[in-house]
């Protein structure tokens, strides 16, 4: 039987910052199959420094820092089949409210070519791994327990479809959302099969939906 998490078990939330060097690193990791190396070996590091620093303040439980992640949604793109990451700038494009879009953005001070968003452009792939890598990586680093990260699946059904785009490929959004518990499932399973402790489902902007449930205003949330 799994030891019981004592009272006030710590833990990080969140990411941990990146360094420049790692940013550089990954902006070049498939130019070459040296860089892709080069960027491994960085990520590696700098993953091992973020699991250190958590042991040194005696943390619980430990994560992986998510540094290979650009935020916490977004990453699903490069992992998952069927899921292209596109600027604010080429959605204002596609969206037919361009308007309010815009006016969503600089309401938001966002830039359009900075953030960058997962659309489900094809059928995706719901056998398709997200983070068991990076958790088995950690579980070499230490011997504590463990904690992994996935956004939500309403999040990603949400943030993932664009009517422009995605209702060419499935149906409605409960479809789309029903590969994507299937993804998630599948991933979770993974992960507790590798002994995580604690699996997380982020979903940092549900209470926008909560509280502005009355407005069809388009956000770039």
């Amino acid at each position: 039987m799994t030891e019981k998490f004592k009272p006030f078990t710590t833990t990080l939330l969140g990411s941990m910052p990146r360094s420049e060097e790692l940013v550089e690193a990954r902006s070049r990791q498939f130019d070459s199959p040296e860089a892709h190396d080069e960027y491994q070996k960085i990520l590696r590091d700098e993953t091992e420094e973020v699991v250190r620093f958590q042991e040194k303040l005696d943390l619980d439980v430990i994560v992986s820092g998510e540094l290979d992640r650009d935020n916490y949604m977004s990453y699903v793109a490069q992992h998952v089949p069927g899921i292209k990451l596109l600027t604010m700038e080429e959605l204002v494009e596609i969206t037919s409210t361009k308007d309010s879009f815009e006016a969503s953005l600089a309401e938001g001070d966002a830039d359009g070519t900075d953030i960058k968003n997962p659309i489900v452009v094809e059928k995706i792939d719901a056998q398709a791994e997200l983070d068991a890598d990076q958790i088995a990586n950690v579980q070499e680093m230490t011997d504590r327990r463990l904690k992994a990260t996935l956004p939500s699946p309403y999040l990603l059904t949400r943030s993932c479809w664009l009517d422009e785009i995605t209702a060419d490929v499935y149906e409605d959004k409960q479809a789309l959302g029903d590969d994507i518990i299937d993804l998630l499932i599948n991933e979770i399973h993974r992960l507790a099969d590798l002994g995580v402790d604690i699996i997380q489902l982020d979903d940092p902007i549900l209470s926008e939906v909560v509280f502005t449930a009355a407005s069809e205003d388009t956000s770039f949330y």
